[in-house]
């Protein structure tokens, strides 16, 4: 069954549709980020509420949060997918950002890329590769499919080694 408060993403979608495209599959909502290519799909069994919220930051602005049954949350904003990292593989990290989005991911791997080409920044390319992997898992941890960008921080790390 479609969720009833798909409306609220649907209309926020329609009115920003710079950041997404959307389409309904049957009772399902799949939304694609053009930034990163990423698709997610929303599944009414599993979305338990969507709610439209004012942006702090940006005044005028609003976003979309999207609340799983499984205490998950994505939010839809300007920036695209953002997401709350998760650090079940990294262990606590003091990070400045509650959420965070895959521009986020791209910046930092292409400064770990920048750091890990010097012998001595070993320790600095070690904390943002733990930062990668908490952005990597919080994005996984929503639906989003993130084996390439895994595989691309593994890659890194491997050279490290």
């Amino acid at each position: 069954m479609r969720h009833p408060q798909f409306d609220i993403l649907t209309r926020w979608l329609k009115t920003h549709p710079g950041p997404f495209s959307f389409r309904e599959e049957g009772d399902d909502l799949v939304v694609l980020e053009a930034y990163s290519g990423k698709t997610l799909t929303l599944r009414g069994t599993s979305v338990q509420a969507v709610e439209e919220r004012a942006n702090n930051v940006q005044a005028g602005e609003t976003y979309v949060i999207v609340l799983f049954a499984s205490g998950r949350q994505v939010v839809f904003s300007a920036q695209g997918f953002a997401f709350p990292p998760d650090f079940s593989s990294t262990g606590p990290l003091t990070l400045p950002n509650q959420v965070y989005c895959m521009q986020d991911y791209h910046h930092l791997v292409n400064r770990l890329r920048h750091v890990a080409a010097e012998a001595e920044r070993g320790r600095e390319a070690l904390e943002i590769i733990m930062v990668l992997i908490a952005l990597l898992d919080g994005a996984k941890a929503v639906g989003l499919d993130v084996d390439a960008e895994t595989q691309a921080v593994e890659s890194i790390l491997a050279t490290l080694e």
